[in-house]
């Protein structure tokens, strides 16, 4: 009985909610609804659903955007993975250990976050050139792995607030910094790490303007590189297999979250209690 009160009571709450959630779901919505129309659905009923649906565009989408999920794979987990490495060592070096110039090397973490991307893009290019990388993975692998400022800030908070009881018996025991990251640090940072693996994922995914830079080659374009060329190499306007080519961008995103959305949201409140 107090349960079913209890329900009542958060009917007014879910409704609220639901009223919320509609502008957030009504562009999914109409991006799946445009996915299945051919060139005169769409002219005639722009946004609902139309029969039949057309499930060609995906086929014609699939076609020109299915190399690019190896590209992607290959790029953003190399990329990321150079990230939770380096980025964990010197957050965990930077919290625990006290040594000369720590101080100085934490505000230049926190400096290079305030210097907007875009200002770097010319510098960082003429690098890119220099080193003769410029259409190659690598061009796109080295600047992600090197986008380390925010992982070091929210992994070194969650390391500076760990107790220091833990590591002070390590030390007593004789463990050195490479023993401690590995059995105390990496294990007790799993979810804020996996926190931040998939913010990392999520912007990198999505990221077009460095791989339009530096990536021509088709062969090993990124997904988003691969969806504005798709959209703008159309000789006749084909709003259906455009949206098609996005629902099938997202989908791994989507999947990603789904699967990780317990690990995600304890590292986001591991990181809201230890701050």
């Amino acid at each position: 009985m107090q349960r079913l009160k209890k329900l009542r009571d958060d009917v007014p709450l879910h409704l609220i909610l639901l009223l919320f959630a509609i502008p957030t779901f009504f562009p999914i919505f109409v991006m799946l609804s445009i996915s299945g129309k051919d060139f005169f659905q769409y002219g005639a009923q722009p946004l609902l659903p139309t029969l039949p649906f057309n499930f060609s565009n995906y086929e014609v989408a699939w076609s020109f955007m299915s190399n690019t999920y190896l590209n992607n794979t290959v790029i953003i987990g190399t990329g990321v993975a150079g990230v939770m490495l380096f980025g964990s060592l010197t957050a965990f070096a930077l919290a625990r250990f006290s040594f000369r110039g720590r101080k100085l090397l934490f505000y230049y973490v926190l400096a290079v976050l305030a210097i907007p991307s875009t200002v770097i893009l010319v510098p960082l290019f003429m690098l890119i050139v220099d080193l003769g990388l410029t259409n190659t993975r690598w061009a796109v692998i080295l600047p992600y792995a090197a986008s380390q400022s925010f992982a070091i800030l929210v992994m070194y908070t969650f390391f500076y607030n760990l107790p220091k009881e833990l590591f002070e018996s390590a030390q007593i025991d004789g463990a050195g910094f490479f023993r401690m990251y590995i059995h105390f640090g990496l294990p007790l940072a799993r979810p804020v790490m996996s926190a931040v693996g998939v913010f990392l994922i999520w912007l990198f995914w999505n990221d077009y303007v460095w791989p339009s830079l530096v990536l021509s080659d088709p062969q090993i374009q990124t997904v988003a590189l691969r969806l504005v060329v798709f959209y703008l190499g159309r000789t006749v306007p084909e709003p259906g297999q455009g949206m098609a080519a996005s629902v099938i961008s997202s989908i791994p995103l989507i999947v990603l979250f789904l699967v990780s959305m317990r690990t995600f949201i304890a590292g986001l409140t591991s990181g809201a209690i230890k701050a």
